[in-house]
């Protein structure tokens, strides 16, 4: 296996971006401490958002830089980013952001973290690398990005990439060797002995890291509510087969967008059946592109179509692959399920295939469902995993997978990992099982460290921080206050006051205007609305002088109103006043 040696630590010389110019090792001073510091900013407790720091002495490397997806509660939030600002605010030296597989929740935060890290490369399998590439690119951002195989070292930290095997092609482990002790990192997997592109896990690799000596190991969890070991990929290839053999019209069959392997499947069965495919939807079109390009996907040439080539052939020859399988508004699954797409319809006889769950953590199950009763209403079949055994499988080990894992490896101690606080705490019953001491299991929170010296680990400090929110163009703008004002709005909706005041004496110079949005209805509620009116003449009736201070008096007419309206509806409405100095 190759080894890369980042040219910016050593002598082997490549193409430089102009735009990347990090610190050569003349310039940086030479790391001597003997303790491995690890900090997890997402990933834990929760299961989206993964971002891990690795700090040896004055080096970092950063494992990971995913999304996390916003909760019902988060109003108008497109996603979730990890907090950076100890990145930011150390003097530490970042050598690189090393990927274990292209999922969002993985390398979704890039586009918005590497602005504020500019001169920091990206590390990872083919895969990873161009699907990363494609999202940071849109958002022109220059960070070099260099695809790995073998191992990678990168100042005091020599990385293994070790191959597993996820729901997506080219997933990796990490196996991290330092000064201070040896790390295994094993994100998201599941044993799959026989997977679609006959890539399986290298298990002597794994347990050869074990055999080396693992003082830590970092494991997927997510799964571990199930017992057995996770179904193959390939379980879905029959399943999938049959429906697309039994549709009359067209194939509609939708999952995630990272969902490499599913779409290889249902390509696959197109051809067999002789169908001819139309992707829809820029994530899939993106990653199907990528894979393409990195040999992870193969389609002969003369299946693939261009969803406007849709219309004119029989429908019983037609496949597309679309995404939106969460229901998101917008999307391609979505503007197909209401007729809204500019090249496609939806007929009876059309079937959609759904191959994915939700996604843990978001609550969006409703959404799915939506779509789903939407598709019904229009006399399209909905063939899902409630429906149909053997249309998803997940791509997280179950109970055994993680067991098997933890007993190739044979660490000291255990960090569970990717998954939500039971999760983690199932896990240490596994170890338990496991003959593993519980204090040798740490159930951690996002931004508590854990120090490795000497190979012990034991528990670090903890650093702050906060979910960051990105709300269209904005990130990092939108907090808790807002959130809180975006669910009083949506659930008691609005009262804004206008009032006109006269600057020389504080009187009210003019009508003053009384506006409700989803709070009551103005033209049911005219006595309601008649009376706030007047409880703000009531409120002002004693107001005299020069006015100095506006600020008081808003919050004066707010407090009342805010009353008002608790003792008339029983509600709490945000109240807005605003004054017009005449």
């Amino acid at each position: 296996m190759d080894t890369y040696k980042n040219p910016h630590l050593s002598n082997v010389q490549k193409p430089v971006n102009p735009n990347f110019a990090p610190k050569t090792n003349q310039e940086r001073p030479v790391s001597n401490a003997p303790v491995l510091k690890i900090i997890p900013l997402g990933g834990v407790g929760s299961a989206t958002k993964n971002m891990y720091v690795y700090e040896y002495g004055n080096d970092q490397i950063v494992v990971d830089c995913g999304m996390g997806f916003p909760q019902n509660s988060d109003l108008g939030v497109d996603s979730v980013i990890p907090d950076i600002s100890y990145l930011e605010k150390g003097s530490k030296h970042l050598l690189g952001i090393v990927l274990t597989h292209p999922h969002m929740d993985h390398i979704g935060g890039l586009p918005y973290i590497l602005p504020r890290l500019k001169e920091v490369e990206v590390f990872g399998g083919k895969l990873a690398i161009a699907m990363a590439e494609i999202k940071v690119r849109e958002f022109g951002i220059q960070n070099r990005m260099t695809p790995v195989e073998g191992s990678l070292d990168l100042g005091p930290f020599h990385i293994q990439l070790i191959h597993s095997t996820h729901s997506v092609p080219n997933s990796f482990h990490l196996y991290i060797k330092t000064p201070a002790g040896n790390v295994y990192h094993g994100s998201d997997f599941k044993f799959d002995l026989t997977p679609i592109d006959n890539l399986p896990p290298d298990l002597g690799s794994m347990a050869a890291a074990g055999t080396t000596g693992v003082d830590l190991l970092l494991t997927d969890c997510l799964g571990i509510e199930k017992q057995g070991y996770c179904p193959s990929e390939r379980t879905l290839v029959h399943a999938i087969e049959d429906e697309v053999r039994n549709t009359a019209g067209k194939v509609v069959f939708t999952g995630m967008s990272s969902s490499i392997s599913r779409f290889q499947i249902a390509i696959d069965a197109s051809i067999k059946y002789h169908r001819r495919v139309a992707v829809i939807g820029r994530s899939v079109e993106q990653n199907i592109e990528a894979a393409i390009k990195t040999g992870f996907m193969k389609i002969p040439a003369g299946v693939l179509i261009k969803p406007q080539q849709v219309a004119a052939l029989p429908a019983g020859q037609v496949t597309l692959i679309v995404s939106g399988s969460q229901g998101q508004a917008g999307s391609a699954m979505h503007r197909l399920a209401n007729n809204e797409h500019r090249m496609v319809r939806l007929k009876k006889g059309d079937k959609v295939i759904i191959s994915s769950n939700a996604i843990p953590g978001t609550g969006n199950d409703a959404d799915i469902f939506d779509l789903m009763d939407t598709l019904y209403k229009n006399n399209v079949d909905v063939i899902y995993s409630g429906t149909s055994e053997n249309l998803h499988v997940s791509g997280h080990g179950y109970r055994g997978d993680i067991a098997l894992l933890a007993r190739l490896t044979r660490p000291k101690s255990i960090i569970p990992i990717g998954g939500d606080l039971r999760h983690m705490m199932i896990y240490k019953d596994l170890a338990k099982d496991m003959n593993y001491d519980p204090k040798a299991v740490f159930v951690l929170s996002e931004g508590q460290s854990v120090l490795l010296e000497n190979h012990i680990v034991k528990e670090g400090p903890k650093f702050e921080t906060k979910n960051i929110y990105v709300d269209g163009l904005g990130i990092g703008d939108v907090g808790t206050v807002v959130l809180r004002d975006r669910q009083v709005m949506a659930e008691d909706g609005i009262l804004i006051a206008i009032v006109p005041l006269r600057k020389d004496n504080s009187q009210i110079a003019g009508d003053i205007d009384i506006i409700s949005r989803g709070f009551v209805y103005q033209k049911e509620s005219k006595d309601l609305i008649n009376d706030a009116r007047k409880e703000v003449y009531k409120c002002l009736k004693d107001q005299k002088g020069i006015a100095t201070d506006w600020g008081f008096i808003r919050k004066k007419i707010e407090a009342h109103l805010e009353k008002f309206a608790f003792d008339h509806t029983q509600r709490r409405p945000m109240i807005i006043a605003i004054i017009v100095e005449v």
